[in-house]
């Protein structure tokens, strides 16, 4: 997992060539002007969905984590907790491979405030829980860039 804003991503470059191409997207794109849903960069090795959403109680969430995928999270409006933890310390709830979606049940160790500007990025094992109210339910403008483990 890291956390940070997103001025500060350059930081981050050097971990994979697809993991800089995606921070180059975050830094260089108009996000709140792709629309809803897939945008492709390139292909199935990066890609960027976008969505809108009002956030929940965390009751009302679950956690997913992936295989193939790192996913960065992009808070563009409004604001959202995200909950973090080890997937391999959780019960699989629910498993398909075509969607490289994990569905676990446990503990958060760790929350992740999210207001515009900052980052996420959950690697492969992390479980995360999206869509978590911070102080009080609001819209949520974001997008996820899915980057395919090199």
């Amino acid at each position: 997992m890291i956390y940070t804003d997103r001025e500060n991503t350059a930081s981050y470059y050097g971990i994979s060539h697809r993991i800089d191409a995606a921070l180059d997207e975050i830094k260089n794109r108009d996000l709140l002007a792709l629309p809803t849903g897939r945008n492709e960069v390139r292909g199935d090795e990066i890609f960027i969905n976008r969505m809108s959403y009002t956030t929940v109680e965390e009751k009302e969430t679950f956690f997913e984590a992936h295989e193939q995928y790192i996913d960065i999270h992009v808070l563009l409006e409004g604001q959202e907790r995200i909950g973090i933890s080890d997937g391999a310390g959780m019960e699989e709830m629910k498993r398909e491979p075509e969607t490289d979606f994990v569905e676990y049940e446990g503990e958060t160790e760790v929350y992740c405030n999210m207001t515009p500007g900052k980052v996420l990025l959950v690697f492969p094992g992390e479980a995360h829980k999206v869509k978590i109210k911070l102080k009080e339910q609001n819209a949520v403008e974001k997008v996820v860039v899915k980057v395919k483990l090199d």
